[in-house]
């Protein structure tokens, strides 16, 4: 057999503003994945000869991460892993004036969550025997002659987009990959936004290397379930399949962001509505209009007062006097 070493660097990063899915809806999320409040922290480093296998899968109700790898032989590798459902998409909701209607309209914005894992590795496959125990197997020792595979799957079902990298049948791997995954969803004055990126860094012996990236075109029937009628995956926007069979050194980057837009609003700085400003809908209403509370409920004055050097009696003239006026 022929042998050869090539190596490949290459770097995709795209930007998208996309109006069409400003807000989330059931059918953006990870398929029977219910949003729940989280966070968590894995750290692990691992060395030695012999056989392993280790399969990790983190779920947020948008995002998922899977990394899969085993092998026989000499191992040495770490890895970071980071995941947080931020808020739910039942958690909160946010007020707007439609711009179209000039009404209040109240919408759930969506869920927000993160994901990101780092992995190094340095493994060389060979044949191992172990001995079980102190029966049949202690004079028959079981061998592992399997060669190595590693394969990290990322997906972003809000943005309709996934990553994947995948080793197999090496007899060496060394390198390097990151994964960061976020989806941030959009407030009643400020977008949201969406990203996906992975960065790879292998030199693999004697194997396999596949990779690729997807990105479906966003629903526009709402009221159907994505991942039941599979809808957007016909013709997508973004589709690599990269293979690499032999020994490879390959360097990639793929980052995909997409911008989600605020609602549009119909109104100046100060609200206005029929029932008066303090009738205003709010999910919480002293953070949303704290800035402008005090014009109305005349707090503003107070503060503006106790500032005044020297100190202002409030009982005398709302206009200063000598004593009070500003001399530079």
């Amino acid at each position: 057999m022929r042998h050869f070493i090539v190596g490949i660097g290459s770097a995709l990063i795209l930007l998208l503003i996309m109006a069409s899915i400003s807000w989330a809806g059931t059918w953006d999320f990870n398929p029977n994945q219910e949003a729940v409040k989280h966070r968590s922290d894995v750290t692990s480093d691992v060395q030695g000869a012999g056989f392993f296998m280790e399969y990790t899968k983190v779920n947020t109700n948008n995002l998922s991460m899977q990394e899969y790898s085993h092998g026989s032989g000499t191992m040495d590798f770490a890895d970071v892993l980071y995941d947080e459902q931020k808020t739910t998409h039942a958690s909160t909701y946010i007020y707007w004036m439609d711009y179209n209607t000039g009404q209040w309209t109240r919408k759930y914005p969506g869920a927000s969550s993160a994901i990101t894992y780092t992995r190094q590795y340095d493994n060389v496959q060979s044949p191992t025997n172990f001995a079980y125990g102190t029966g049949w197997y202690a004079s028959n020792p079981v061998t592992y002659n399997s060669l190595l595979k590693d394969k990290n799957v990322a997906k972003s079902y809000q943005e309709s987009a996934s990553m994947h990298r995948q080793v197999e049948y090496a007899r060496a791997l060394k390198g390097d990959i990151a994964v960061d995954m976020n989806c941030t969803a959009p407030t009643a004055t400020v977008g949201g936004k969406g990203s996906i990126s992975m960065k790879i860094d292998d030199d693999v012996t004697q194997g396999t290397l596949h990779i690729g990236e997807l990105l479906s075109m966003p629903m526009t029937n709402t009221m159907t379930p994505k991942f039941k009628t599979k809808q957007g995956w016909k013709d997508p926007i973004i589709e690599i399949d990269n293979n690499y069979i032999g020994n490879f050194q390959v360097q990639k980057t793929m980052k995909l962001e997409i911008s989600k837009s605020a609602p549009s609003w119909m109104e100046d700085w100060l609200p206005c509505c029929g029932g008066g400003f303090f009738d205003i809908p709010s999910y919480n209403f002293d953070k949303e209009r704290g800035s402008q509370k005090g014009i109305f409920d005349c707090t503003c004055r107070n503060t503006s007062i106790s500032t005044m050097k020297p100190a202002w009696n409030t009982s005398m003239a709302q206009f200063p006097t000598e004593k009070y006026k500003y001399v530079p």
